[in-house]
C-alpha cells in the first residue's frame, strides 16, 4: 500500500461516508503485504461501522478467504453497505468478473470506491500485474454493472508519482435501506428528510 492510495481512501471516507450511520465495508483484497503504516483499515475503524476485510489468501488484514474473486460465494446478495478495493484491479486477469461481484455483493444505493494504479512498475510478490487504469476505464466499470457515477479521476501530482492512482467512486442504483430499528439511524433518516425539506423550500 503507497501513501498516495491511503490519502485517496482517506478522503473517500470523509467526503463520501457518515460516522452517524450503522454500515458495513467490505474492502475486496485486503491482503495487507507491505508491512507499512498505509493500511485501509485503520481509515474505517469507525465505532458504528463494521469493515472486514477479503482475499484469496490468507494473511494480515483479511477476516474472509475465497475460492474464486471472480464468483465470490462465501458472500451473500446485497449484504454490504460499502464495498472497497484498492491495489487489486490491476492484478485481476478478469477484473470486470470482480467488479460484478461487487454489483451483487452491494446493497442498493450502497458506494464502492475503486482505486487502481494509471503508471509504475510491474510489481507485486506472486501476482501477476496485468493492467493500468485511466479515467475512463473506471468510468466503463461503472457502466459496466450499470451503477451512477459519482467521481472519477487520475491522480497526477508529483506526490502521487509513479503510480498516478485512478479512483472511481460509484452508487448503486436503488435506495440504502438503513435499520429502521436504530434510534440512530431512526434520527440519521430524520436529519436527511429534513434536510431535502429545507433545500426544497430554500429552491
Amino acid at each position: 500500500m503507497h501513501k498516495s492510495s491511503y490519502d485517496k481512501m482517506l478522503w473517500f471516507k470523509n467526503n463520501f461516508l457518515d460516522k452517524k450511520s450503522y454500515l458495513k465495508i467490505l474492502d475486496v483484497g485486503s491482503l495487507d503485504t507491505s508491512g507499512n503504516d498505509y493500511n485501509y483499515k485503520s481509515i474505517f475503524n469507525e465505532a458504528k461501522w463494521n469493515y472486514e476485510g477479503l482475499d484469496f489468501r490468507k494473511g494480515d488484514n483479511v477476516d474472509i478467504v475465497v475460492e474464486d474473486i471472480y464468483n465470490i460465494q462465501e458472500i451473500n446478495d446485497k449484504s454490504y453497505d460499502v464495498v472497497i478495493s484498492g491495489q487489486l484491479f490491476e492484478h485481476l486477469g478478469f477484473f470486470w468478473l470482480t467488479m460484478g461481484e461487487i454489483d451483487r455483493i452491494l446493497k442498493p444505493g450502497g458506494l464502492c470506491c475503486i482505486i487502481a494504479p494509471s503508471g509504475g512498475p510491474k510489481h507485486g510478490i506472486e501476482d501477476t500485474d496485468c493492467y493500468r487504469f485511466y479515467e475512463d476505464g473506471m468510468r466503463a466499470l461503472a457502466n459496466y454493472v450499470n451503477f451512477e457515477i459519482i467521481h472519477a479521476s487520475v491522480n497526477n501530482n508529483d506526490n502521487a508519482k509513479p503510480w498516478c492512482d485512478a479512483c472511481l467512486i460509484a452508487k448503486k442504483h436503488g435506495v440504502l435501506n438503513l435499520d429502521s430499528d436504530n434510534p440512530e439511524n431512526r434520527i440519521f433518516i430524520l436529519e436527511n428528510k429534513l434536510s431535502r425539506l429545507l433545500k426544497g423550500i430554500k429552491k
